[in-house]
């Protein structure tokens, strides 16, 4: 049993606490844990920040996952139109069929911390109307992900994400 960086990627302090956790619980008790490494949320510390959870449309075509994806602009967002910063972007990877969320990425000045709610939306299998029926706070940065979700289904540039 091993954890943290001597087992590869991702090389992050919470996924070797994770690691080491599951490795001393699976040798002492029956339940054996693994992690899925595309539950685990990232974040570079740029400007703007860029996250991600889940998998990527390059990685749905290596898996051969019948799968839609779109890209939103952060400057099609009313709160980043108010703070005048307008750069970044949202790309939504999800089952084609079943409209199952199976990947986001954020690029956003706050995309570290808005990367939780899409990390609650993978990790439950969320599809895009749930999001889309999640009422969200007006205006918030975090309101890309449903803007993301409703593009989807309709032309977002017709109206603001928080009129259904």
């Amino acid at each position: 049993m091993a954890a943290g960086d001597v087992i590869g990627n991702p090389m992050l302090e919470t996924v070797a606490a994770k690691e080491g956790n599951f490795a001393v619980n699976n040798m002492f008790l029956e339940d054996k844990k693994r992690i899925d490494y595309d539950m685990v949320p990232y974040a570079i510390f740029t400007d703007p920040q860029f996250a991600s959870i889940g998998i990527t449309e390059n990685e749905a075509k290596k898996r051969g996952i019948d799968f839609r994806c779109n890209f939103v602009k952060l400057e099609s967002l009313p709160k980043a139109l108010a703070i005048k910063d307008t750069r970044g972007a949202i790309r939504i990877v999800i089952e084609n069929t079943s409209e199952k969320v199976i990947g986001i990425q954020l690029m956003a000045p706050i995309a570290a911390d808005i990367i939780h709610e899409a990390t609650m939306i993978v990790k439950n299998k969320m599809k895009i109307d749930d999001i889309i029926d999640t009422v969200h706070i007006f205006p918030t940065l975090s309101e890309i992900i449903k803007l993301g979700a409703q593009d989807f289904k309709r032309d977002i540039t017709k109206m603001s994400c928080c009129v259904e």
